[in-house]
């Protein structure tokens, strides 16, 4: 080893072991230095930088595969970990969620990934005809992308990693179970929230719905559902179950057992403000009870109820249209554009709909839902399910080697429906019941999807699953907690492991986690 390269490595030791070891200068710390960096097979290095903010730390940019972008940051002070975290909608960037929950700033290693294709995260045409890009993305870039960056921390720091997380929501949820299930060495934990796991079943359930609220896929000025129907039918249904869990605050804690029947605000005679058309009870059927086949029989979840005049609810998801179109350019928390135009599209479903069906399953950018009757789809979808879909409830490799997994969706979710979280976790259970011992679902009343709502929402999943996997305790609750304006906690209410509710007492203050427990009889 020459010289140079000997300093360099005499300095990571040096960071990592404190500056009173023998030999080392008071102001050592790791180097960004290619030097410090191992050569990988089918690895580029693109850049090495040193970056102040939000904690000290050196940024390595590389390419894998030749198409596979990272971001490897390693901190100044480091804890001896490491942490992978996920993206959102079809990715296209190198986005990393767990930056969310201060990973640089509490130590950890961290990197994302663009999961191998470049574009707006609503934008799907990057997949068309281009089977390797939907591996990547279905499963292996984040695989590769881990192995790659946990071995050039190691070599980094001169010192092996205690331990592998990766958190993630919406498609990065999906990512986690999906490394849980075909690559179970990577990760040691991991945080899945909100996931895009059944890409050809959602599929499914935003065509149904874009069938009912844009009929013509070429008018999509405003769609059948507008403002406010949403709010009628939300004022309706919450004035009938908001005191059920003993509380009106306009949060249901399990929208599932409000019986309101959204048939009932059917106009009798001429249509009003104060009734719905049988068209609009249609198109709220369609999402409430989900998408059926021509037989009736169900083919995925539906949405319960929430979220109809959220921020980020109905109106951003499953509604819209142009007209209420804004320039804000927000996608989901902790996921941007990555510098892309987006899809000219009324609603995100309206792009994920038609995305998934012309770019994954079809491969025909000229496909429209517009006459399609599902009658061939299981066979069509087929190929496209096997690389994306992660609905195996089989995790006995991950577990048997230790690994945690903790699932948490908001109720009032209307990206990816909180039945189909409570659905998987049901199908894991059933496959086997002591999975309970190390996967634990966490569903949060009154929140949107991955963040925001009436119901307190923010949580950090990262020191939570380290706590898990540091202690072997699994969580019975964790405590979720309202943010104001200047994101500090102002008050909370704990969430409890599914299948308990957490009941208020009836007495204290309502942002006070003391006022409730967890009921398992619920």
């Amino acid at each position: 080893m020459n010289t140079k390269v000997t300093k360099a490595y005499q300095l990571v030791a040096c960071a990592v072991l404190g500056a009173s070891a023998i030999g080392c200068p008071s102001h050592a710390r790791p180097i960004c230095a290619n030097q410090t960096l191992p050569e990988l097979p089918d690895v580029s290095i693109a850049s090495v930088a040193e970056v102040p903010a939000p904690a000290p730390h050196c940024k390595v940019s590389g390419v894998i595969g030749g198409k596979i972008n990272f971001e490897l940051l390693l901190p100044e002070n480091w804890n001896g970990k490491f942490v992978m975290g996920g993206g959102g909608g079809f990715v296209g960037s190198v986005m990393n969620t767990s930056l969310i929950d201060g990973s640089l700033q509490l130590g950890y290693a961290t990197v994302g990934t663009d999961t191998g294709h470049q574009g707006h995260p609503a934008d799907a045409s990057w997949a068309l005809n281009d089977l390797e890009a939907l591996v990547n993305f279905g499963h292996l870039a984040v695989h590769r992308t881990a192995v790659t960056a946990k071995a050039l921390t190691k070599a980094f720091y001169e010192k092996p990693i205690a331990r592998s997380y990766f958190t993630g929501c919406s498609r990065g949820g999906g990512q986690a179970i999906m490394s849980a299930m075909r690559y179970p060495e990577d990760f040691d934990a991991v945080a899945a929230g909100a996931y895009a796991v059944d890409w050809t079943g959602i599929a499914v359930q935003a065509t149904q719905i874009n069938q009912a609220m844009y009929p013509d896929p070429n008018n999509i000025e405003e769609a059948v559902i507008g403002p406010e129907a949403q709010a009628l039918v939300e004022s309706s249904y919450l004035a009938v179950c908001d005191g059920l869990d003993g509380l009106e605050d306009g949060i249901l804690n399990d929208p599932r057992k409000c019986g309101f029947d959204v048939a009932s605000l059917q106009c009798e005679g001429d249509n009003s403000e104060d009734c719905l058309s049988a068209r609009e009870v249609a198109a709220f059927k369609a999402v409430y009870d989900g998408p059926k086949n021509s037989d009736g029989d169900s083919l995925y979840y539906g949405f319960p109820f929430g979220g109809e005049t959220a921020e980020g609810g109905w109106s951003r998801w499953l509604t819209g249209g142009m007209k209420y179109q804004d320039d804000d350019g927000s996608f989901q928390e902790g996921v941007g554009s990555g510098g892309f135009d987006e899809p000219v599209s009324p609603s995100a479903f309206f792009s994920f709909g038609n995305g998934i069906m012309q770019n994954f399953v079809y491969h025909d950018p000229n496909w429209t839902y517009e006459n399609f009757d599902f009658g061939t789809y299981a066979q069509d979808s087929a190929a496209a399910a096997e690389t994306l879909n992660a609905t195996n409830p089989d995790l006995s490799a991950y577990r048997a080697r230790g690994g945690k997994m903790l699932l948490y969706s908001g109720w009032s979710d209307n990206a990816q429906s909180g039945l189909a979280m409570v659905g998987y976790y049901e199908d894991v259970l059933a496959h086997d019941p002591s999975a309970a011992d190390d996967i634990r679902l966490f569903m949060m009343p009154g929140v949107e999807h991955c963040f925001g709502g009436p119901g307190p929402s923010w949580v950090n999943f990262l020191v939570e699953i380290d706590k898990w996997a540091e202690t072997g305790e699994a969580p019975d609750h964790i405590t979720a907690l309202w943010l104001d304006d200047s994101a500090q906690p102002a008050g909370g209410r704990p969430v409890c492991a599914y299948p308990s509710v957490a009941q208020y007492d009836g007495r204290g203050d309502p942002r006070d986690p003391a006022s409730f427990n967890c009921d398992a009889g619920n």
